[in-house]
């Protein structure tokens, strides 16, 4: 069991219930743990051929540099047409103009003409320590799009850009403000590193960041990710890798659109950044998904949404940022569904509980606006409400192979009520009463 993503999962048996979870520790953007176990994406940068691996040549075959599971994705077997490349010329040397051509080179010759939606970057590794290059310039607001993107040790890309191929921040790479992904086809974006510039957990990509993929196609995320403040998947599918972790942005609530999925894989774990008290964390339209038919869970993966006060410390006003009763953890529209497709139902489950991540910042914040953060007896009143979510269910459920935790009673609203026997969901122990005494039916 992976201890990034499900720290210490602890099992035993409830009456009327497959089995239970409980979270002993929840991983926070703060800093890395020392408990922080390596996986094979951070190991693979001892290989020796790790520095040959590129976004455009992957080396999928090298079992040094990729998984046993990462062979089996989509993005693995992705034919890409041949396209341009461009190299920075000057390792070591920061650009805040790093759009113009001067500083590309094109098969290992200066390049005359500027980086397109179909050119290949990459950004080596520097021998001089590190270096940023800003390839869009920010106080004009001026995007800009390529293909593949590899960022080698030292190397800081900087810019509000998208990309329709992979993206690879290697050991010792970063990234900032890259804003979406978009395209067809099957992409990865794989991150390397356990940490960020900043010394903190996860790599922050954008405040606000966009999975805009044609249909039938999708992309797959690697490592450890977060946004500041705003996460939508609207259109195509975006996958959670094993052992790997998103962190919702701690503001804009999220939604999983019409035409898109989100698919999260064993040992993998999606939340909210925190609690979005003013509205509703998730909101699921598509698709949500507990592994994939060719890719079936082995191990439980986690769904992590906020709790909900409902406004019993400061009033039920709601609207804007205000805590209101309509605010819930996850609302599954009509023709929305969550489906879970797993080897061992009572063993490799998608576990839905209440995040308890980085102290329920967010809410707290926003609040502090109208009541002093310090001092205040409303704040102190909030922060010992119990951490219990809820959810309405108006879509479509395969309920066995998941299991529930941190739910209120009567919190789960549903249009009919699951079998409770042995063929619907597990429940955990830190519900706040027993498995029936959870659902409420929608009339």
């Amino acid at each position: 069991m992976n201890k990034i993503l499900l720290s210490l999962l602890a099992t035993t048996l409830l009456p009327g219930a497959l089995g239970a979870a409980a979270i002993k520790t929840e991983p926070t953007i703060e800093q890395v743990r020392k408990d922080e176990p390596a996986t094979w994406y951070t190991e693979a940068a001892a290989a020796t051929t790790y520095a040959n691996a590129t976004a455009r040549d992957p080396l999928f075959a090298d079992t040094k540099v990729w998984s046993d599971d990462a062979r089996k994705a989509a993005y693995a077997k992705q034919n890409w047409p041949k396209a341009r490349g461009m190299v920075w010329a000057k390792p070591g040397v920061s650009a805040k103009d790093g759009w113009d051509v001067s500083h590309w080179l094109e098969d290992g010759k200066p390049a005359v003409k500027p980086f397109d939606e179909n050119t290949d970057l990459i950004l080596p590794a520097s021998p001089k320590g590190g270096y940023d290059v800003s390839l869009t310039d920010g106080r004009k607001y001026q995007p800009a799009r390529f293909r593949h993107l590899t960022i080698e040790r030292g190397a800081h890309v900087v810019g509000h850009f998208a990309v329709s191929g992979n993206v690879w921040i290697k050991s010792g790479g970063s990234v900032s403000y890259l804003d979406s992904v978009l395209g067809t086809g099957h992409t990865f974006l794989r991150n390397d590193n356990l940490i960020d510039r900043q010394q903190r957990r996860s790599l922050s990509l954008v405040d606000h960041f966009f999975v805009r993929k044609a249909p039938g196609s999708s992309v797959e995320f690697v490592g450890l990710f977060r946004s500041e403040d705003n996460w939508q998947v609207e259109s195509g599918m975006m996958v959670i890798a094993p052992q790997s972790e998103i962190g919702l942005g701690n503001r804009t609530p999220t939604v999983i659109g019409k035409d898109a999925a989100i698919a999260i894989l064993s040992d993998a774990y999606l939340s909210r950044r925190t609690n979005c008290d003013w509205s509703t964390d998730l909101t699921v339209k598509g698709k949500l998904l507990g592994g994939l038919p060719e890719r079936p869970l082995t191990s439980d993966a986690r769904l992590g949404i906020g709790w909900k006060s409902k406004g019993s410390v400061l009033g039920t006003k709601g609207g804007g940022r205000n805590a209101g009763p309509n605010d819930y953890g996850m609302l599954v529209n009509e023709g929305g569904s969550i489906t879970v497709t797993t080897s061992n139902p009572a063993k490799a489950r998608l576990v839905i509980n209440c995040s308890k991540r980085d102290d329920d910042w967010g809410q707290i914040e926003i609040i502090s606006r109208d009541h002093p953060l310090h001092g205040d007896p409303a704040i102190a009143k909030l922060k010992e409400l119990p951490r219990l979510t809820d959810m309405i269910i108006k879509g479509d459920v395969t309920w066995k192979g998941i299991l529930l935790d941190d739910f209120k009673a009567g919190g789960i609203q549903v249009k009919t009520l699951p079998d409770l026997n042995g063929n619907g969901p597990a429940f955990g122990t830190g519900n706040a009463d027993k498995p029936k005494a959870l659902f409420t039916v929608i009339p």
